[in-house]
């Protein structure tokens, strides 16, 4: 049986006359198709004499659409617009898709301690783009199509493989600013102090290591990332419980001040995570280099 396409006008009549359409002129539609006026015309008699019908009435100066040939027009425009969609698609798909690293990291990582390092990282990449998505503040929950994440937790990242790369310490920190408007801060006086409060779990913690008893200043604020505790502190507004990572630069530039030398451990860890073990073989070189950032000050910055 034959199909029943075979018996359709070609494309470049199609064309021909979809332009025409639009257009109201063959002069003006023999233009923009870059051919002449007597190869549009020979078309649309072409398709004319198919269907038994004209297609055009001469109006003056322009050709206007019979009634047939005005559901023709609309229909073929439909049809042309699919098949310009199928085409896009079909050559999308032949070309090459740039390799893409989907990384995933929590907000305070990626403002505190990645974001000056950048650069850095794409380099390293070596022409492999980077996509960067953000997590909470303590989120180990990561989308599918992530295929490397960092973060700070137990390392129990959902359908990835992990390893700790560092553990971390806390302290107190505040900006210059700040200490000299509060000169009288000590150990003693912490209770007068605004604060800067992300996790209670680790102020309690740190409290009680120093000996004073777990009460917070009435002043104190509450956020809900620890990426806007460390923000706050920079801009003066208290103090805050810091990771040392994510302070690290700020300490070294003298943004930021560590007020006594009592630290305690992390409750958390680091971890890099990675999809596949075929991905951390492939980016090896790359998130080793990350490793290597991570550690403390005296193995890299």
């Amino acid at each position: 049986m034959t199909p029943p396409y075979r018996s359709l006008p070609t494309l470049q009549a199609l064309r021909c006359f979809e332009a025409a359409g639009r257009l109201g002129s063959f002069s003006l539609a023999a233009e923009e198709m870059c051919i002449t006026h007597s190869a549009i015309s020979h078309q649309i008699r072409g398709l004319e004499e198919a269907i038994g019908q004209p297609l055009f009435l001469r109006q003056g100066n322009r050709m206007a659409l019979t009634e047939v040939g005005r559901t023709l027009l609309a229909e073929t425009r439909r049809a042309l617009d699919y098949l310009s969609h199928a085409y896009a698609v079909a050559h999308e798909a032949a070309i090459p898709r740039p390799a893409v690293l989907n990384l995933a990291v929590q907000i305070g990582l990626m403002e505190h301690w990645l974001m000056p390092r950048l650069s850095e990282l794409a380099r390293r990449l070596d022409g492999v783009a980077l996509r960067i998505r953000s997590l909470p503040d303590l989120s180990e929950a990561c989308a599918d199509d992530v295929d490397v994440a960092l973060v700070y937790g137990t390392g129990e990242v959902p359908g990835m493989i992990s390893e700790k790369i560092a553990e971390e310490e806390v302290f107190p920190v505040c900006s210059p600013g700040f200490l000299e408007r509060h000169p009288a801060i000590s150990l003693e006086r912490m209770h007068e102090a605004p604060l800067l409060l992300h996790s209670r779990v680790t102020w309690n913690l740190w409290l009680e290591r120093a000996g004073l008893p777990i009460v917070y200043p009435q002043q104190s604020i509450m956020l809900d990332d620890v990426a806007l505790t460390v923000r706050g502190a920079l801009a003066g507004q208290g103090i805050a419980m810091a990771r040392s990572l994510l302070v690290r630069d700020y300490l070294a530039d003298g943004s930021l001040v560590r007020l006594f030398e009592l630290s305690v451990p992390g409750i958390f860890s680091y971890h890099l995570a990675c999809r596949s073990r075929e991905i951390r073989e492939r980016y090896r070189a790359t998130l080793d280099w990350i490793c290597g950032m991570a550690q403390p000050a005296a193995g890299g910055s």
